[in-house]
């Protein structure tokens, strides 16, 4: 069993993996807004950048691990002229490398990860992808492609499914 905020879970849950998320993004110094879900449901407009959003690909099942794999997105504004677009691209790149030293590492005052560190692998590598005008607003930035691997117990849940 894994052991969080006191109390004694059968796995991880995305939810926990969304608030390790959010608490890294609302502490680092570089990042002033956090996101999770749909991209394209993100007010980028009305956004204070930089922006960190987490976007969920998929979910992979075995018998003894859970592996989620997200989308890890960093951008911040450019200039109309794109004077600042390698400065941009520098920074968020940073900020990036940050959030996976993080995560990698498992340091900081980060509770979430403290309530369960040895329980949590990040993928070896890790992919990051620059991007210029990808969205409606004049953002440039980077996608990183993390698959975070957990412990899964498979065995079977008290009163969960109920068979007739």
């Amino acid at each position: 069993m894994i052991l969080t905020d006191g109390i004694q879970i059968k796995n991880i849950t995305l939810q926990m993996l969304y608030k390790i998320f959010e608490e890294i993004g609302s502490s680092h110094k570089q990042i002033n807004t956090t996101t999770i879900g749909d991209i394209f449901e993100v007010d980028l407009v009305e956004t204070t950048y930089p922006l960190f959003h987490v976007a969920t690909d998929t979910v992979n099942f075995e018998q003894h691990t859970l592996t989620y794999s997200f989308q890890l997105i960093v951008m911040d504004l450019v200039s109309k002229d794109e004077s600042n677009e390698r400065d941009v691209l520098s920074d968020t790149l940073e900020t990036i490398g940050d959030i996976i030293s993080v995560l990698k590492n498992q340091t900081g005052n980060f509770e979430r990860i403290r309530d369960f560190q040895t329980e949590v692998a990040l993928s070896p590598s890790i992919s990051c992808e620059p991007f210029t005008e990808r969205f409606d607003n004049e953002v440039s930035g980077w996608t990183a492609s993390v698959s975070i691997e957990v412990e899964f117990n498979a065995s079977q849940c008290d009163g969960d499914i109920a068979y007739e």
